[in-house]
């Protein structure tokens, strides 16, 4: 198997129920992905080290091998729990998100967000943070929505 060496995972998302919160599971945390090749009932391992996207795509995620911060045990999460994947290139250090079970997932690039809409817990009112290099203002705050630019401009 090949595998992309400047590729790197950042973390997986996951919940524990469908209507439950996503959660992320740090990329530290992570020693490998089992997956099942398609045509194939063979559980493999994929590990976090030679993590590919591009061999990931064409293969079924069954599961995240990981060690618990509190615990030297591997523990495994279950592929049903499993969103998505983020990953960074070296090529290009910004996460993308490899959609694993919810499908209608979607990242957005902090280069292409405009705004965070916002309204204070209880309140209201929504409001608009424009500056969102600086997230403070919306400390303790609820989001509402987030308001970004389909296409980035180039630079």
């Amino acid at each position: 198997m090949r595998w992309r060496s400047g590729t790197k995972i950042v973390g997986v998302i996951h919940n524990e129920r469908d209507d439950a919160e996503l959660e992320l599971l740090g990329g530290s945390q992570i020693t490998g992905i089992a997956y099942l090749e398609k045509e194939s009932d063979e559980v493999k391992l994929l590990r976090a080290s030679k993590f590919d996207v591009d061999f990931l795509r064409d293969a079924t995620a069954t599961g995240v091998l990981y060690r618990d911060q509190t615990a030297a045990d591997v523990q495994l999460l279950p592929g049903s729990k499993i969103a998505g994947v983020l990953y960074e290139e070296a090529k290009a250090p910004e996460p993308k998100l490899l959609r694993v079970a919810h499908t209608a997932l979607k990242l957005v690039s902090g280069q292409a967000v405009e705004g965070l809409l916002y309204r204070q817990q209880g309140g209201a009112e929504i409001k608009l943070l424009n500056d969102v290099s600086d997230l403070s203002a919306a400390a303790g705050t609820q989001a509402v929505g987030i308001l970004y630019r389909n296409e980035v401009p180039s630079q």
